[in-house]
């Protein structure tokens, strides 16, 4: 399998509202997307298998200094091959060597375990529960990641 991950382009929107629709129950508009593609758009990278969009993921920097990373979407077809870590290491990259961004952030659905269990490999930790986070009521867990955290400083962490 040949994945490629690349700046997302406009001309991608219509393949990542497929994406959304098939991986959410309340997939974000198109609208919403577009916005975020043109916001930020090193922070809107897209995985391409053979020419296929299968998968993508976006960002946008926070006012408090976080990189928070808003959505990730795996085609269903082709989850457990690597492609979301790929996505996180990628935007991660771009956090970094773009803004300085050393502080990520992201909300997941405490129902998600298989992608609770990715961010936890990848160095997230769940800071706390966010009660009716999600349309349908459901609770979500704000994970964090810090790389700019002095392991000698973190004194009472």
């Amino acid at each position: 399998m040949q994945l490629r991950v690349r700046r997302s382009r406009i001309e991608d929107l219509p393949e990542v509202c497929r994406l959304e629709r098939a991986c959410f129950k309340h997939p974000y508009p198109p609208q919403l997307l577009y916005m975020f593609m043109t916001l930020y758009p090193e922070l809107f990278l897209i995985a391409e298998c053979e020419g296929r969009v299968v998968g993508y993921v976006c960002g946008v920097v926070r006012r408090d200094g976080f990189g928070h990373i808003v959505s990730i979407c795996v085609d269903p077809g082709y989850r457990r091959r690597g492609i979301g870590r790929t996505l996180m290491e990628s935007i991660e990259r771009v956090f970094r060597e773009v803004f300085n961004i050393c502080r990520f952030r992201l909300e997941v659905r405490v129902s998600n375990v298989a992608a609770i269990k990715l961010y936890e490999k990848l160095g997230f930790k769940i800071a706390r529960r966010l009660r009716s986070y999600y349309l349908d009521g459901e609770d979500a867990y704000l994970m964090i990641k810090d790389l700019c955290v002095d392991k000698s400083k973190n004194v009472g962490s």
